[in-house]
């Protein structure tokens, strides 16, 4: 029974090459060989970037004598990476999966459950440690030219950090599990913990060449410090150097920390992986139903899947949260916006157009509307069968777009004029010129939507991520601002930028009128027959 276990995880593990989402179906062989082209591609990007981490820090330290603190340096890397790409799958693997009822169900030992689950976690987290380790090894065997010995211990030492990598996932894995089953609004929390990581990305990415630096100019104040409070790290490069000893007391304490948690798992895992999500205890009360129109009443449903959606929320509603940071910043730091203006020589006739861009670039960023039509999927039937016309629910889509967009953009648009204290018509258009974009677009992602709709999705993703009518509402909202940039480049020499601007915002509004009167009748009718 173990073995056909392992082999069902094993079938698991490889659905995500072999099986399309969008379909369920097996993938063509043209579409697999792709599917792992696509991959080898990323991992490879994965595999230089490292390389190029690794090259930078290895010489310096191998030179000085400190290679132990090079290899210690790209492990806690690797574990990062590791804990990161395995800590959600244990919680989904574990907790989450569709068929723990039906396996509990069945006479096998939860423990066994267990152990095959924890195979997948242990697999995974492997693969992403490796794509550290795999070229910090090739660096330090290639600067440092260690002997047979040496390198024997550095094929052992990722292997042992697997199992650490394991035990940290089981733990985030548990406490995620624990939490969620006490949770009652995980969307909005996901959502929270998405943006909090997405921040902390981006500010370890735009420090690390001077974290790099700092390093390397105080390498043996750090050795000395991990010597002495961080003795764990400083038997990872050891073992990397070479110590059997090192890499012996290494792989005992990982052992007892997994041993310790295999315990706690094993004891814990049928409760949490049987538990039913909370729910809030609602007693009964009778009172009245308050009235609404049918306009509210669809804006509620939209705005009812958008809010329960992570997916929904984080890919095509990050413009409105970047938005209103802009806001905030161009509030806290206008002094400094001026002065870069006053370095970079730019003319203040030009200032108001490179804000209305820099606006729209940041609201194209929202394409709600986008998937909105294909999010309905199998029960496109309720929508079409409600006693209302498909004009009023199409509407309620781009409602929703514009009260999540149009008033962020408004409200960037006043602090941004605020800070660069423009003139009346400069501030005029800059306050104008982006809710008529905002329309355009929303108008233009919906009728996409409704031409290459996709009804027939088995995860939400597809419709979300990859989805055609997505990529070309991002980006022609883009591609729409670099036109207008690029026209008058052409047109400048002869039209003010206030000029320039009114008329975009004629042609720019007349073409929202337009494509709002086209998705009233032609968009309305093919609404109803899809």
């Amino acid at each position: 029974m173990l073995k056909a276990l392992f082999k069902k995880q094993m079938l698991e593990m490889n659905a995500w090459l072999f099986q399309d989402k969008k379909t369920g179906k097996r993938r063509s062989k043209a579409g697999i060989l792709g599917y792992a082209m696509l991959y080898l591609l990323v991992f490879g990007i994965l595999f230089v970037m490292f390389y190029n981490v690794g090259s930078m820090l290895c010489e310096p330290l191998v030179e000085a004598g400190m290679g132990w603190l090079y290899l210690s340096i790209m492990s806690l890397m690797a574990i990062l990476l590791g804990v990161f790409g395995s800590v959600f799958s244990t919680y989904t693997s574990l907790y989450q999966a569709k068929d723990n009822e039906l396996l509990l169900s069945l006479p096998l030992r939860p423990s066994h459950i267990l152990l095959v689950r924890l195979f997948g976690v242990w697999f995974w987290g492997f693969l992403y440690e490796l794509f550290v380790l795999a070229p910090a090894m090739i660096v330090y065997w290639t600067a440092a030219a260690p002997g047979f010995w040496t390198v024997v211990l550095d094929i052992l030492l990722p292997l042992i950090l697997s199992v650490f990598v394991l035990a940290l996932s089981c733990i985030l894995g548990w406490v995620v599990a624990k939490i969620s089953t006490k949770l009652k609004h995980r969307s909005l929390v996901t959502v929270f913990v998405s943006l909090v990581f997405l921040g902390g990305y981006y500010y370890m990415y735009f420090r690390a060449y001077d974290m790099l630096q700092t390093l390397l100019l105080n390498a043996q104040a750090v050795g000395e410090s991990i010597r002495g409070a961080f003795y764990p790290v400083y038997l990872i490069g050891s073992a990397g150097e070479g110590s059997a000893l090192s890499l012996a007391l290494l792989a005992a304490m990982v052992l007892a920390l997994f041993l310790l948690i295999w315990i706690v798992l094993s004891r814990t895992f049928f409760n949490i992986a049987a538990a039913k999500p909370a729910s809030a205890k609602k007693r009964y009360k009778e009172s009245p139903v308050k009235r609404r129109t049918a306009a509210g009443a669809l804006l509620r449903k939209e705005a009812g899947r958008f809010f329960s959606s992570p997916t929904y929320m984080l890919n095509c509603g990050l413009g409105a949260l970047l938005l209103c940071i802009c806001a905030v910043l161009a509030l806290v730091k206008g002094a400094w916006l001026q002065a870069l203006i006053g370095q970079l020589a730019i003319a203040e006739s030009i200032v108001p157009l490179i804000a209305i861009a820099a606006i729209c670039m940041l609201a194209a960023m929202n394409d709600i509307t986008a998937p909105s039509i294909s999010l309905e999927g199998k029960s496109l039937w309720l929508a079409q069968s409600l006693p209302v016309s498909p004009w009023q629910v199409l509407k309620a889509k781009l409602a929703l777009h514009l009260l999540l967009t149009a008033i962020p953009t408004l409200l960037c648009s006043v602090c941004v004029c605020i800070a660069l204290r423009t003139g009346p018509l400069a501030a005029a258009m800059i306050v104008l010129f982006p809710p008529l974009f905002v329309l355009l677009f929303a108008a233009f992602g919906l009728i996409v939507n409704l031409k290459m709709p996709n009804l027939s999705w088995t995860d939400e993703t597809v419709p979300v991520k990859q989805s055609m009518g997505v990529l070309l509402a991002l980006f022609g909202g883009w591609v729409f601002v670099l036109l207008l940039g690029l026209l008058y480049a052409i047109v400048g020499s002869f039209m003010a930028p206030g000029w320039y601007l009114l008329l975009a915002a004629v042609l720019t509004g007349a073409a929202s009128a337009g494509l709002l009167c086209w998705l009233r009748s032609r968009g309305a009718a093919i609404f109803a027959a899809l």
